[in-house]
């Protein structure tokens, strides 16, 4: 018996759509308030464990390592699985690593068996990435509404909850031990809820489903090597902002502490309202629109923090900076989900490529702001960000999709 292909599901009910929307927007939620969790806490992680910064910093990568190999994996078992049972595994690794993680931290004050713990860790949130994407995806391609940018939006409210909730435990000196098994507790019971209301992205439709060969094939099609172009540009954009702007406007500018913070929250607003808006836009002007514009008003916000050096010309730069970084990454994962077949192999290629921007890029920059300064550094964003403008038009959906996106 030949295993079914993936297509694009039929509209549900609208009771159905509303329960399915509701359960991917909770699985954003929830991973960003985990993610939140683990950066509130990193000053308290390297105090269990004894680490000096250059230690922290090997440790921490072990949760890319494991997010590679979550995206090098999740196509293959996503065939397997479905995407529900898929969904529920990778959110119990994602529960499992962060809770154990925080006891052996707690407990033990063992790096290396904490380390492991990251991996997997690492390879829950990135499967977990996979499906939701691909599940927000094909919602909005079978009610022609885009809110791609809108469920990465939750994601960005939940890192907000988790953040604040870990200064609020950490000024109450609760151990991570307790802190986040408590948190990953509560997002794999709200995952296990939630999931059943995902739709499985397939049914018998007479033909083979993608073999391994075809779905490693989506590394040579320029499709999606230009897609993965432009994901790679917002990542990187994006990245920037989280990883430097603030120490480069305290070091660079001679901002004070306060105002580089400052910085960074309006960074953080003005793409939740890019994010909240966006799909709005792509529906009235369409994706190739939206993203050439986004890629425009990051580029220009990034060269207004690089050459203008008054403080109030630079938020209104990094206001714009903010804007323009909201719509790459989510518009790149819905450019990727396209076609339905063989859709995760692509979203899984893309995402990676953004995992690898993301390994890279700090070390880069930081590299460059040693000899040059860390504003002049933004350069290279720039660069970035004219190359994913002018390749934009790769994210046009094809013409021989039978429910086209705007």
């Amino acid at each position: 018996m030949t295993a079914p292909i993936p297509v694009l599901a039929a509209t549900p009910p609208a009771a159905g759509l509303v329960r399915w929307r509701s359960a991917i927007f909770a699985l954003f939620l929830v991973n960003g308030l985990v993610l939140g969790t683990w950066a509130s806490r990193t000053p308290a992680v390297a105090a269990s464990l004894d680490l000096g910064l250059a230690e922290m910093g090997v440790l921490i990568t072990a949760i890319p390592v494991g997010a590679l190999l979550g995206l090098v994996g999740s196509s293959h078992v996503l065939e397997h699985l479905g995407e529900r049972r898929t969904a529920l595994l990778s959110q119990t690794l994602m529960a499992v690593g962060a809770a154990s993680f925080g006891l052996i931290a707690t407990f033990t004050g063992n790096a290396i068996i904490g380390a492991v713990a990251l991996v997997v860790y690492g390879v829950g949130i990135a499967t977990t990435n996979i499906v939701i994407n691909l599940e927000a995806a094909a919602s909005d391609r079978a009610t022609g509404r885009t809110l791609m940018p809108v469920f990465h939006a939750a994601w960005s409210v939940g890192a907000f909850v988790g953040a604040g909730i870990g200064a609020i435990v950490s000024a109450a000196e609760v151990t991570i031990g307790i802190h986040f098994t408590v948190i990953a507790a509560v997002a794999l019971a709200v995952s296990a809820v939630v999931v059943r209301w995902f739709v499985e992205l397939r049914h018998d439709g007479g033909e083979t489903a993608p073999g391994f060969a075809e779905r490693m094939r989506v590394w040579v099609e320029p499709r999606t090597l230009l897609i993965g172009v432009i994901v790679l540009a917002a990542s990187f954009n994006e990245g920037t902002a989280n990883s430097w702007l603030n120490l480069a406007m305290v070091t660079g500018r001679d901002w004070s502490p306060a105002a580089g913070a400052t910085a960074v929250t309006v960074f953080t607003a003005a793409m939740f309202v890019g994010r909240v808006v966006g799909g709005s836009f792509v529906d009235r002007f369409g994706r190739v629109a939206a993203l050439r514009t986004a890629f425009s008003l990051a580029g220009a916000g990034v060269l207004a923090v690089v050459f203008v050096d008054a403080q109030a010309a630079s938020y209104v730069g990094i206001a714009l900076w903010g804007l323009g970084a909201s719509l790459g990454y989510p518009l790149g994962m819905s450019a990727a989900s396209d076609e339905p077949r063989n859709a995760a192999a692509r979203v899984a290629a893309v995402a990676t490529v953004a995992t690898i921007s993301g390994l890279i890029g700090p070390t880069v920059l930081g590299l460059l702001g040693e000899f040059f300064g860390l504003p002049q550094a933004f350069v290279v964003v720039a660069a970035l960000l004219i190359i994913g403008l002018l390749v934009s038009s790769a994210a046009r959906p094809p013409r021989a999709l039978r429910h086209p996106l705007p």
